[in-house]
């Protein structure tokens, strides 16, 4: 597996922990409502990320 596949598993899975985070915190039915606002939040966050982490050389 390249480095690059590396990345974009693992940010996968971070990705998917924190929405199962978001749904347990906010119950079933606040989610079916918010599932995907908080979907895009939490991936323009991780993005937001990896270009930080890209620019001070950590990937």
């Amino acid at each position: 597996m390249s480095k690059g596949q590396l990345i974009k598993a693992r940010v996968g899975q971070m990705i998917e922990r924190e929405r199962n985070r978001c749904l347990i915190a906010m119950g079933a039915a606040a989610w079916a409502v918010h599932d995907e606002w908080v979907t895009a939040y939490i991936v323009a966050s991780a993005k937001e990320w990896l270009t930080q982490q890209a620019a001070e050389g950590r990937l």
